[in-house]
Order: structure tokens, then C-alpha cells, then sequence
């Protein structure tokens, strides 16, 4: 049946459990492990791997060289995490492993733009050439997959000439969308991240992509954070330097945007194909 091909993703995972794997799990609910359990006051080789993924814009105010601890750096990733969240839009780049109903695990990237109340917009990429745009705003989710990643899915021609080069568009209380959609959200994206408590974290004054940062770690966890050092913290980078983890980095934008979705001649009601 198409519409159980088309939510399928290799080695039988769904794309959308695979990319929520990848968002809520290896970064997210890793950066629990990087905002409510974060590590290694130092700076390590993962985190100067990843120093470029994303930075968010810092203020005018003069950088603090001071290192803060305890309760004060608990208050500053708090606020950081805050700010961010309120953010009219955001651009959100990471990578990571996602594993789902298959076996093994599958290298995940995504670049996603959000806006605030809206939805999002940008493309999720399973390999080099297996990827697919994704747009989600106004109670609908748009697919629009490369044929490369339809080429995975052995579908048959007669299917492939209706989906042709069009977007695939699906309700957002769809089942087989509902993931996608969630991670579309600030409320969604953000809502693994656990409000920080205690006193063992540490904001360590460094530099992320040539801009004043803060490295926020905490002892015992293999996880950690950059936000910017500026009088309006905003987080930068949530990362897990393991064989499982990932990276997921911000950017912050001052101005809100506009999503625009595809037009009626650009897609193709999902319930053509089953969905």
C-alpha cells in the first residue's frame, strides 16, 4: 500500500520516529543531559567538532569572564533556555543517531526553521541524497521527499507519476504525521527539556564560532551546553558526545517571519495515496 511505503523509512523505521528520535531523544532529551544534566567543565574534542553548527546572536553588553557555579549558573541556563523558547523564530540545525522499530541505527541531519506560533519549515536528510523538505503550519504537514528517498521505497510507477514532484499533504492530527508536527513546535521541541534544579552546575566563559559563550556542564553527565554571554542568554548548542548522541545547535532572529505553505498546484491531498 503506498501510504504504509510512504511512512516508512529504511530498515523499518518511521521517518518520523527516526527524527524524533534524533530531536527529542539523542539532542533533546540528551540536553536534558546538557540543561538538567550536563558534564565535563572542560572543554573536550566533541565540543570543538561541533563549534559551528549554530550560534545564536549575543548583545551588545560586555562578555563576563568570570566562571559562575551553584545556584547562579542553575539561574543561567534556566534563563537561557527560557529566552529561547520565546524566540520569534528559530533556526535549529543538529545531527545525530536515531533508532527505532528496525534494527540498528541511522545517522539523522535536519535544518529546520521555526516560527513562533506558526510551524516550520526546512528539510530532514537520511543520507546525502535521501532526504525530504518538510513544511508544517496551519493544521497541516507538507512532504515533499527527493527520489532518491522514494527510490528506497520501491514504489510502483504508476504512484510515483502521482506524487511526481509534488509536495504530499497531510493533516496534522494524522497519525503518521503527528511526530513531525510535534517537533514543528517550540512547545513540542522544548518540551523534553527539564526544568534545571540543584547547585552542580558550572558556566564556564569560552567562545563558540568566534562569539562569546558559556559552556554549561555538570558533574557526572556526559552532556553539555553553550549559551551565549551576553545580558540576554539564549542557548547555542545542546550536545551528547557519545556513539549514540547528537548535536543540535540555534540561532536566534530578532524579527518574527513568515511561513508560506506550498500551493494546491504544488501538492497532493494525502488521501490520494492512502494516507
Amino acid at each position: 500500500m503506498v501510504s504504509e511505503k510512504l511512512a516508512a523509512g529504511r530498515r523499518g523505521r518511521t521517518v518520523p520516529a527516526v527524527i524524533l528520535a534524533v530531536i527529542l531523544a539523542a539532542a533533546l532529551a540528551t540536553a536534558a543531559a546538557a540543561c538538567a544534566s550536563s558534564s565535563s567543565s572542560s572543554s573536550s574534542p566533541a565540543a570543538s567538532a561541533t563549534s559551528g553548527t549554530a550560534t545564536a546572536s549575543s548583545s551588545a553588553s560586555p562578555a563576563s569572564t568570570a566562571t559562575v557555579s551553584g545556584a547562579a549558573a542553575t539561574a543561567l541556563i534556566t534563563k537561557a533556555i527560557a529566552n529561547t523558547k520565546a524566540a520569534p523564530s528559530l533556526l535549529v540545525v543538529g545531527s545525530g543517531i536515531g533508532t527505532g522499530t528496525g534494527s540498528g541505527s541511522q545517522q539523522v541531519s535536519f535544518t529546520l526553521t521555526m516560527v513562533q506560533k506558526a510551524g516550520c519549515r526546512g528539510t530532514i536528510a537520511l543520507s546525502k541524497v535521501e532526504s525530504f523538505q518538510l513544511v508544517e503550519t496551519g493544521g497541516y504537514v507538507w512532504l515533499k521527499p527527493t527520489s532518491a528517498f522514494y527510490a528506497t521505497l520501491h514504489l510502483s510507477q504508476a504512484a510515483l507519476a502521482l506524487v511526481a514532484d509534488k509536495y504530499i499533504k497531510v493533516p496534522t492530527n494524522n497519525a503518521q504525521v503527528a511526530d513531525l508536527a510535534k517537533i514543528c513546535s517550540f512547545s513540542g521541541l522544548f518540551g523534553q527539556l527539564p526544568t534545571p534544579t540543584g547547585t552542580s552546575y558550572v558556566a564556564t566563559p569560552t567562545t563558540d564560532n568566534g562569539k562569546s559563550a558559556y559552556k554549561i556542564t555538570q558533574t557526572g553527565q556526559a552532556g553539555y551546553a553553550y549559551i551565549t554571554n551576553s545580558s540576554t542568554p539564549m542557548l547555542v548548542k545542546l550536545a551528547e558526545p557519545t556513539a549514540s548522541g547528537g548535536v543540535i545547535g540555534f540561532t536566534e532572529y530578532s524579527a518574527p517571519l513568515a511561513l508560506i505553505a506550498p500551493s494546491d498546484a504544488e501538492s497532493i491531498d494525502g488521501t490520494k495515496l492512502g494516507i
